[in-house]
């Protein structure tokens, strides 16, 4: 991460969840295959599984996991304790 302090967005933030890979994203175009819309606390805070090593949406290649519960996101903004991931294809 970055020397800038990190800072979280509201509970009731909408985003897109992929269907392939769990990601979220605050953008739909930035995941694969959306499979739907919730807010970030339908999925902060639940342990996630290992992410896929890579997402073959090339729009956005940059991946964040929370450090907490292991949820992964494409804006580190949904994310309590981000670390970006290396992404390997």
């Amino acid at each position: 991460m970055t020397d800038k302090k990190h800072v979280t967005v509201p509970q009731d933030t909408r985003a897109y969840i992929c269907a392939i890979c769990g990601a979220v994203a605050l953008d739909a175009n930035n995941i694969c295959e959306v499979s739907g819309m919730g807010t970030k606390a339908d999925w902060c805070g639940i342990k996630a599984s290992k992410p896929p090593k890579y997402c073959r949406n090339k729009v956005n290649e940059e991946r964040w996991q929370c450090q907490n519960c292991g949820m992964t996101s494409v804006n580190p903004d949904l994310l309590c304790d981000p670390e970006k991931l290396d992404i390997v294809e």
